[in-house]
Order: structure tokens, then sequence, then C-alpha cells
């Protein structure tokens, strides 16, 4: 499961390589936004290769070309007329390049799901079938960045409006555990609040990253949610793509120590916690959860089946030593 991220899904590409070298062998995947692209190309040839592939992707001189610098400041490049930032037709020739201009959902070697927000019916729509660009630029549409996209007749903007980290398809489709690859705390505006527009983009952030914590929350009894270490968020622009060579390094060390940490452990599992009598899950699992959406660590959430005598419990990657790259 590939979150949104921009930017930073660079840190994905470091993760799938990780997730390949420890035998991970996916039985679907499911992207959102930049997730979207990386889990489609990924999809496409889910091996070492294919990781190549994403990484000369991620790393070519001419990554710029997606979202082309300008001369004005960002603040007034927003307030400038016109649909978007950009037209998106560098992205869509990129991801010609990636996945091949003709490429379709069933043409993937694993099945794959990507998500995009319905902007006139407001809510979220899963593609899994016909052509791949489209659906995936879609994905990708970041609000004010790109223009929205049409897909048969509807318009469709970027995933994360509606499900940034969906876990809850994950769930719908009937899988019972979950790899997570998600970047973090991203696109968090300053907490500091001068102007109008600082408070909306706070109120965005909130609700976009509230949906990540509240599904974790209702994981079904039997259900485990393995989150991959995001790491501490880097500071770069959402523009940014020259740090994508590190920013892939980050994944794949975090990612491949969180690993070798759970395969060497044995019983990881928090003492068990009585549920409430009225089937509401204790403080102590909604605290857990709380810790686990955003915890540059790491995390392993499972929740227990059984009645009210029955536990939750949680279960982390043991502790180690702190790394340079967070």
């Amino acid at each position: 499961m590939l979150s949104g991220g921009g930017n930073l899904g660079a840190l994905q590409v470091g993760m799938l390589r990780a997730l390949v070298e420890f035998g991970v062998e996916p039985d679907v995947v499911l992207g959102c936004s930049v997730g979207a692209i990386n889990g489609a190309a990924f999809a496409l040839r889910p091996d070492l290769a294919g990781v190549e592939l994403l990484e000369e992707f991620w790393t070519r001189p001419d990554g710029a070309e997606v979202m082309p610098g300008s001369r004005l400041p960002p603040i007034v490049s927003m307030l400038r007329r016109g649909e978007s930032l950009h037209t998106g037709e560098g992205l869509r020739s990129r991801l010609g390049d990636l996945l091949g201009g003709a490429a379709r959902f069933d043409d993937t070697i694993v099945p794959f799901q990507c998500v995009a927000a319905d902007v006139d019916s407001a809510v979220e729509t899963w593609f899994d079938e016909g052509p791949l660009i489209p659906p995936v630029t879609a994905s990708a549409a970041m609000p004010a960045v790109f223009p929205v996209v049409e897909v048969a007749g509807r318009r469709y903007l970027d995933g994360g409006a509606v499900n940034n980290v969906p876990i809850s398809r994950a769930i719908e489709l009937g899988c019972d555990e979950v790899i997570v690859l998600h970047v973090g705390l991203h696109g968090r505006p300053d907490a500091s609040i001068r102007r109008p527009l600082d408070a909306a983009l706070q109120a965005y952030w909130v609700a976009r990253n509230a949906r990540f914590a509240n599904d974790l929350a209702n994981l079904p009894d039997g259900v485990e949610a393995v989150i991959l270490p995001p790491g501490e968020r880097p500071d770069v622009r959402f523009d940014d793509f020259s740090q994508s060579a590190e920013l892939i390094r980050r994944g794949h060390r975090n990612a491949t120590r969180f690993l070798e940490r759970r395969a060497g452990a044995t019983e990881l599992r928090a003492g068990p916690v009585d549920r409430l009598r009225t089937g509401l899950r204790p403080r102590a699992w909604l605290a857990e959860v709380r810790r686990a959406a955003v915890d540059p660590e790491g995390a392993v959430l499972r929740a227990e089946p059984g009645s009210s005598e029955s536990t939750d419990r949680t279960e982390s990657a043991p502790p180690g030593p702190p790394s340079a790259e967070g």
C-alpha cells in the first residue's frame, strides 16, 4: 500500500528495494497519488529490475520537467490566474516512458489498483481496469499543482484528497496483512498561522492525515498493518527533485534495518489489554495507533480476534541505534 507524498515518493522506491531483497511477494498493490506511480511501475515488474527502472525514473536529470521551475515566488504563482501551476504534460510524458504508453491494468504481473477523487461527486474512485496512464495521472493530480484529469467523461484529482493512505481499500479486498509505504509527515505546513491561507492549509493537512490514523484504529480483528519507517521529514521543497537519490537511499536503509530487526525478533507484542464491555477499543490501543501513524521509526499493529474478553495487542519494531537518516 503506497501512499501519496509528492516528490518524497522517492523514499518508497528504497522501501520497495528492501521488500524485494527480503523476498516479499505482494498479492495486490494499491497506490495513491505518487504511490500510484510507483505502485503501477512495480506491479508491472515486481522485482529488482523493476525497482532499478524506478530508481532511474526518479534520478534522471530531466526530472524537473514534471514541475518546471518558475521565476515567480510560490505564493505569487499560486495567486496568478489559471487552473494550476503546471499543465501536466511533463508528468504524462514521463509516465509514458516509465509504464509504456499503451500499458493497461491487465498487463500488470501483480494486481494493481489506484484511487482518485471524483471532483463532482466528492467521493473516492478506484480504478482497476482499462488503460493505466489516465487513472494514474488522475490519482497524482495534486490540487493547484496539476489540472484535473478527465477519465471516461468524469473529472478527477489527487487521490490524497479523499484517501491518502488507503488501508481501508486493502481491508475491503480481504487482505489480512497490509504493508504500508508512506512518507511520514509529508506536506505538513508550518505550525504558525500568519495568514488565512495558513489556516486553510493546516485544515487540509489535518483532514487528509486523520484518515490514516482512523483506519488504523479500526483495523478488523486478525488484520496486521506493517508500517515501514518513513524516517524524519526531510527539508525539501515540493518541486525539488534534486534529492531523490538521497531519499531512495534513506528509504532503503531505514526499511532494511526495520525488516532485519523484525525478522530477528521473536515475541514483540505488548501485554494484553481487555476490550471495553461496550466493544470499543481501549485507550491504550488508540494511543498506540496515534503513535504508529506518525512514528518515523515505523510500527506494526495487529488487531486480535475475539469477544469482549479477548485482547488487542500492538507490536513495534524493537529499539535499535538511532539512524543518521532518521
